[in-house]
């Protein structure tokens, strides 16, 4: 029996196997913490999962302007500093689920 990749994630063993095709580092203007985003797929699925390394929490910011995987750091940083808002570190926590 030859071995292949493919064979190996599909061994009824291997329970969620998932490709790691992207990953992202950024960091937001004025806040010297670097931000990790990966993209990750599901083997033998379409699915597509974002994992961050942080939640942005801006305190007095409404939920709705920190929704989105990418796009909600970017949203809630500019409308607190729409607000007159210093950034500060403390606004990023970090994901206890990242891994």
């Amino acid at each position: 029996m030859s071995w292949s990749t493919s064979k190996a994630l599909t061994d009824p063993a291997i329970r969620k196997p998932m490709a790691f095709p992207s990953e992202f580092r950024v960091q937001l203007k004025e806040i010297p913490v670097e931000i990790t985003l990966r993209l990750c797929n599901r083997v033998h699925s379409s699915t597509v999962i974002v994992r961050q390394s942080h939640i942005i929490s801006v305190p007095g910011l409404d939920a709705q302007a920190q929704a989105g995987a990418i796009s909600q750091f970017v949203c809630a940083y500019n409308a607190a500093t729409a607000k007159g808002m210093k950034p500060e570190a403390s606004w990023l926590k970090q994901n206890p689920e990242f891994r």
